[in-house]
Parts: structure tokens; sequence; C-alpha cells
């Protein structure tokens, strides 16, 4: 069974790396729940294990492309898993991740992120070069719900009827919907800004915020876009602030 169960896992690898987004989604489901169980008993607190529960998948989504399997997959898993543990850990003055509920005028930030993202990136979505990459991305960074509720707001569905058929409240889909956002286009911003226009489509998204007056960004949120390891919470902030301004190409 334990032979089969491996098995599975390294069917599932091959098929993800041959561009299977339905495999990928299946492997990153697994290592998700891996990953819980994992970090469940050695983070600090549910914050913290959720938070590396994402990054550890950003680096498994990334390292997938080019890796190749000389041992059982969830050994692979799991050394990423300890690295991610450690590196965690070391950072200088670490701080919980803000939940949206709690964020400064939250209802303003929704709403100035709400126009352009989900146009620009189902058009990229159509894309059949970048549709596997993004169902990575979005798989990788975002929680079940959050990866729910995107996808159904993506195709048109209101809030409230979200919120029915996930059967959770109104708030609950709102709150997940930013969180995701935020997480997603993060991502982008670390890892693919070349698709937001490079440094140029990032700073001029900055210059407009600034020129609207619908909100500023602070020294933290500044160097969490140029730094090449920033402090999610951060960049996420940051990314919230200028979703607005941003374009995805």
């Amino acid at each position: 069974m334990h032979k089969e169960h491996n098995h599975d896992l390294d069917s599932l690898v091959r098929l993800a790396q041959q561009g299977d987004s339905g495999a990928l989604e299946s492997l990153m489901e697994r290592c998700r729940e891996r990953l819980e169980r994992y970090f469940r008993t050695r983070a600090r607190n549910a914050d913290d294990a959720q938070d590396l529960v994402q990054e550890t998948l950003i680096r498994v989504s990334d390292a997938l492309p080019r890796m190749t399997l000389n041992a059982p997959f969830d050994h692979w898993l799991y050394r990423i898993a300890a690295n991610c543990l450690s590196t965690y850990y070391s950072r200088a003055h670490h701080q919980r991740e803000t939940t949206f509920a709690y964020l400064p005028d939250a209802e303003s930030v929704y709403e100035l992120q709400q126009d352009s993202f989900e146009t620009s990136l189902l058009k990229r979505i159509a894309d059949e070069q970048t549709e596997t990459l993004l169902s990575q991305i979005v798989s990788a960074v975002c929680s079940d719900a959050e990866r729910r509720v995107i996808l159904l707001h993506a195709q048109h569905e209101p809030l409230e009827a979200i919120a029915r058929m996930l059967d959770m409240n109104s708030a609950t889909v709102r709150s997940h919907l930013m969180r995701g956002r935020a997480k997603v286009l993060a991502y982008l911003i670390q890892h693919h800004p070349d698709w937001l226009g490079g440094a140029a489509g990032i700073q001029a998204a900055m210059e407009a915020l600034e020129r609207s007056g619908d909100g500023v960004l602070s020294p933290a949120e500044r160097r969490a876009l140029c730094e090449p390891n920033p402090k999610q919470t951060d960049l996420r902030s940051a990314a919230l602030k200028l979703a607005k301004y941003l374009r995805i190409e």
C-alpha cells in the first residue's frame, strides 16, 4: 500500500510537470494536507503555520519543473518544509500576517482594488500559454477556500451568490477574496514582475496611487516591493493598495 501511495504521488508529479492542470491541482492539495499536519506541531501559532504552508507550496511549485525524483516525493517535500521553517524563524522582526478584518480602512481598500483585477486576470487565463502557470500560482499561494472564491468571482458570480454556494457569510467570502487577490498579486510582483510591466509598471502604479489620494504606501511596503525576499505581510498589503493601478499585460 505504501509503495502504491508513493507511485501515485510520483505519477501526479510527472503529469504536473507535463502541464496537466488537474494533476497539478491534486498534487498541491496533497502537499497542502501534509504540510498542514507537519507545521501544526512545529510552528509557534496557527497564523505562522498557514504562512509556512503557503511559503513551502510556493517553493515546491517553483522547483517542480526542474525537479528529478531520486527519493520518495514526501522526503523531498519535507526537506523543503524544514528549510522553510528554519528560514522563517530566523528572519528579523517577523510579524504575524494581519487579517483583513483588522486592516485600517479595509472597506475602502476592497473598493480600491475591485475594478481591474478579475478583468486582467481573466484575459491572462484565456492565454493558453499561461493558463497552467496561473493555475499553479493560485493553487500554491491560496487556500482552498480562497481559490474557490476567486474562481467563482472571476466567473462574475456576486458575493451573495458565492456565499450561498459555499455556505459562508458575505463577510467571510469578502475576506477570502481579498486575501486570495493579495497573495496572487504579491506572488506576481515578486516572481513575475514582467507580467505587470516590470519595475517601471510597478513604479507607475505607485505614482498613480499617490496622485489619486486613495492612500500611500508605508516605508515597509515600499521596501517589500523591491526586496528579493520581502516580508509577505508587507508585500501583500502593498499589493492590495496597488491592485487598481497594476495592469497584467
